[in-house]
């Protein structure tokens, strides 16, 4: 199993990785856009297109009277490509600044102070104590589903959040071994991970929202005699929304489901109870849907069921029978060495 310090490492190096990516992925996909316009621009038989077209869009066009769909495109990035870096910048800073609003907002959850529930908040005091963390806030779902998250990118914003549900169904030790988790992804940074994906994920969602509103837009003003063109446009602009939509897909899905036998572990680690945390995932399979939870949040959770229909390969967890024969063999292991993560992407 790899130690904690070489798993925050890890989740550190990755959301590096994808923070340097977001503004180049932004302009890829502004990219191809402009070019499909200017595919679509081109007279039958591949001639140079008309610069009037574009003027609108203020770009230093070539004025030998040779304007391609790729010149077209060169000259649209060299123009833009400092409001891309600004439009990347500036969602970045949203989602460091409100990325507590967004994920309450998305989730429905509301604070939860000591009052309202001591056994809970004493038990996650009582965790974080013993490993020197600072105190999460503390947030409540009113849903009868059993399910719990953490979320967060630093101190200012790490929260631990559980349902309802949760609270009224699991006992002592089992919430304890649940909060154990969600501290277990705190420490080894998976939220901090997770958060920078979401965002990443809902700029490139608003993009093709934006590029179908644009498609609709455009097909009511045509005339008859270009429904053609427009209809072929409509088709590379579906593809190239896809195309976003399925790099979101495989940003979701590159993060690396062994976080959650990790966190597992690391909630034995915390309570020394394996069956604690067995029996809080056998009453959590099967009762842990939100359906009005967003998908990109729902990675967040404990336990996020594939929808149905849905094969195993684009599941964010793992299946839960397989971390509990991890955890059950986590609890009879007497080799130090002995890993109990199966062999999940």
């Amino acid at each position: 199993m790899p130690g904690l310090t070489t798993t925050i490492a890890n989740n550190n190096l990755k959301s590096g990785l994808l923070l340097a990516a977001f503004p180049a992925l932004l302009l890829t996909l502004l990219a191809a856009m402009v070019w499909a316009l200017g595919f679509m621009a081109q007279p039958p038989g591949g001639g140079p297109i008309d610069p009037t077209l574009f003027q609108s869009l203020q770009l230093s066009l070539p004025d030998d009277g040779a304007l391609t769909p790729a010149a077209l495109t060169a000259s649209a990035v060299r123009s833009w490509w400092p409001w891309v870096l600004g439009v990347a910048a500036v969602w970045l800073v949203i989602g460091y600044l409100f990325n507590s609003v967004m994920i309450r907002a998305a989730t429905g959850a509301k604070p939860l102070q000591r009052r309202d529930a001591p056994e809970l908040y004493n038990l996650l005091e009582n965790l974080c104590i013993s490993r020197g963390m600072a105190m999460p806030q503390l947030h409540l779902i009113d849903s009868d589903a059993l399910n719990a998250f953490a979320s967060g990118i630093d101190r200012r914003s790490y929260a631990v959040t559980v349902t309802r549900g949760l609270l009224q169904t699991l006992d002592r030790e089992e919430l304890e071994a649940v909060l154990g988790h969600e501290l277990t992804h705190i420490r080894n940074h998976d939220v901090r991970l997770l958060i920078v994906t979401i965002v990443f994920v809902g700029m490139i969602s608003f993009i093709a929202e934006m590029i179908w509103r644009n498609i609709r837009l455009l097909s009511y003003g045509g005339n008859r005699d270009r429904k053609g063109g427009m209809a072929a446009f409509v088709l590379v602009a579906a593809l190239i929304a896809g195309i976003g939509y399925l790099l979101a897909l495989v940003l979701r899905f590159a993060i690396s489901r062994k976080r959650e036998f990790l966190a597992d572990a690391g909630a034995v680690e915390l309570t020394k109870n394996p069956d604690a945390m067995i029996r809080a995932l056998e009453k959590i399979s099967g009762n842990a849907r939100l359906p009005h939870v967003p998908a990109e949040v729902k990675q967040l959770f404990i336990e996020n069921p594939p929808e149905l229909g849905l094969v195993s390969l684009f599941a964010t967890h793992p299946p839960i029978e397989a971390r509990i024969a991890a955890l059950r063999q986590l609890g009879g292991l007497r080799d130090e060495g002995q890993s109990i993560i199966p062999r999940v992407g």
